[in-house]
């Protein structure tokens, strides 16, 4: 009685299981793959988040007052990164930079595909540009360091908006999906190396004590503010103008940022992004003492 408990019950399972695959089609079957692939990344963060808890063992908070002392803290260096940032021409320049890149990423991010669509593509060719993108990036983000000590940071920015302007003008003259492939190529490539010399050039201007407050600048400008505004204006002008208007009319936008970009770079001969030094407050003299302003 209980093997033909068991065999029937194997059987129902089996059966019900099979019923479910068949039934996993397009994108439930995306989202299934998504949701298990999730599951190592998860346990990863997990074990690292453990690791970090054992390593500040020793530094515990009491009653909450070290707590709040550093809430407070995080708070002063914020004010403070904030106000060097307003008196620093070259890191004013460079998150607006940043903004542009990511206003243009979240244009193009949210409306490449559309635009692939009406040239009669379908879930696969979308696929396909997705797999080249990645494939593209993964070597970069490897070789990024070497490029930038090879060419400078401000090369790398500068041709990074270009990717952009050579992206929207492709999307806008396609004719059919694949020929979007090279800028789904490009994306893969650029992005990583400006994400790297980004997130390294921030980080070296940071006054010390305040990396974490730079990077999350770094992090607002592009994904927050600069990603979602894009995908906001690029809504507006689709709708209004049509997908190939929008492109043509961001492609040219960023054009004329990176030859904004590029004179000033060729104008000021001592600018920091050559030499990436942390910024630091300027000193007055206040009865024969320096002090910070």
């Amino acid at each position: 009685v209980s093997w033909s408990l068991r065999q029937s019950t194997t059987e129902y399972v089996v059966d019900a299981f099979m019923k479910f695959w068949h039934q996993l089609t397009g994108f439930k079957l995306a989202f299934l793959a998504h949701g298990l692939l999730s599951i190592p990344a998860f346990y990863c963060i997990k074990v690292f988040q453990k690791q970090h808890s054992n390593d500040n063992g020793n530094a515990k908070l009491d009653n909450g007052k070290t707590n709040a002392t550093a809430k407070k803290k995080d708070g002063a260096h914020v004010l403070e990164g904030l106000n060097l940032l307003v008196h620093n021409a070259d890191a004013l320049l460079f998150f607006f930079l940043v903004f542009v890149v990511g206003t243009s990423s979240g244009c193009i991010e949210n409306f490449a595909y559309v635009r692939m669509k009406e040239m009669g593509g379908s879930g696969k060719e979308m696929g396909i540009s997705r797999l080249v993108s990645a494939a593209a990036g993964a070597p970069m983000f490897w070789f990024s360091g070497p490029l930038t000590k090879m060419f400078g940071a401000d090369r790398i920015l500068i041709m990074s908006l270009i990717s952009y302007v050579c992206r929207f003008f492709i999307y806008a003259f396609m004719r059919n999906p694949y020929q979007g492939l090279p800028a789904e190529a490009l994306r893969g490539v650029t992005f990583a190396a400006f994400w790297s010399t980004g997130t390294v050039y921030a980080h070296k201007i940071s006054p010390p004590g305040m990396g974490t407050t730079m990077l999350m600048f770094f992090n607002a400008m592009y994904g927050g503010l600069g990603q979602s505004l894009g995908a906001i204006i690029g809504g507006k002008l689709q709708s209004k103008f049509g997908t190939v208007k929008t492109f043509l009319y961001s492609g040219l936008f960023d054009l004329a940022f990176v030859v904004i970009f590029a004179l000033y770079l060729s104008l000021r001969k001592d600018s920091s992004f050559r030499n990436p030094t942390p910024m630091m407050p300027k000193m007055k003299m206040v009865d024969g003492d320096e002090k910070d302003e």
